[in-house]
């Protein structure tokens, strides 16, 4: 399946390929875009209608409608998922925003450029160096029913808690040393033990005595006496990635 070449003079003069098509676009406007695959098509369609660009720590991919003309561009990355998407009838247009994104233009200055964008105010954070004060804020906005406010605020008001990327997972507050990392951490989390108490673990790590204590002050003190040397403040993966500080 070949898309309309009415729609897509473009790509019929590359045989139908996107790939090709985005190629020699950037080409002819003097973008270098490296990492250029093929991407996982839509339902139903032609690999040929969607291609990625990719970078460190996010993809661009564009994709084409089959109905009109439309080439939309999505955004991911790694934790948050979409960071921007949007669509416009230019290849020219599409091809542009891609090589923003590899070349590490900030999200927040593509947002002023192609207004059409619709971007994440979580991936802009990330992108601005500000994730664990994102995090921090929309922990501290959560539903009692997701994790007790009580401890949240006890981890806050700690400086050291507080430099460190937070994570609620049922019902326990976690700290990574990254703000994008795997499961799991040298610094100790916090789970509920039932009855208002708290259970201080390092996940994975069975050598970590487990500890039962009565208020979310004492668990705090437990995870900042169980935090490793030199732990802190957590390295803004993203933002470090993107623009190298």
């Amino acid at each position: 399946m070949k898309p309309n070449p009415s729609l897509y003079p473009e790509l019929a003069a590359e045989d139908g390929s996107l790939v090709t098509a985005v190629r020699a676009t950037s080409g002819r406007l003097g973008l270098s875009l490296i990492d250029l695959n093929e991407a996982h098509a839509p339902e139903g369609l032609s690999t040929h209608f969607s291609a990625a660009v990719e970078a460190e720590f996010g993809d661009a991919r564009l994709e084409l409608s089959p109905e009109r003309r439309e080439v939309k561009i999505t955004i991911e990355m790694p934790l948050i998922g979409v960071a921007a998407v949007g669509s416009t009838t230019s290849l020219d247009i599409a091809v542009e925003i891609a090589h923003a994104w590899q070349s590490g233009t900030p999200l927040a200055d593509m947002s002023i450029r192609w207004k059409f964008l619709k971007v994440s105010p979580e991936a802009v954070a990330h992108d601005q160096g500000r994730g664990v004060e994102y995090e921090w804020a929309a922990i501290r906005g959560m539903s009692p029913d997701l994790i007790d406010q009580e401890l949240v605020e006890a981890a806050y008001a700690t400086p050291e808690l507080r430099s460190l990327f937070p994570r609620v997972t049922h019902g326990s507050l976690q700290f990574r040393r990254r703000t994008i990392s795997t499961p799991g951490s040298d610094v100790p989390s916090i789970f509920p033990a039932g009855e208002g108490r708290w259970r201080v673990i390092r996940l994975y790590d069975s050598s970590f005595p487990i500890s039962i204590v009565n208020t979310a002050e004492e668990a705090v003190g437990l995870v900042v006496a169980g935090l490793p040397t030199g732990c802190g403040p957590a390295v803004e993966v993203i933002h470090v990635a993107r623009h190298g500080s």
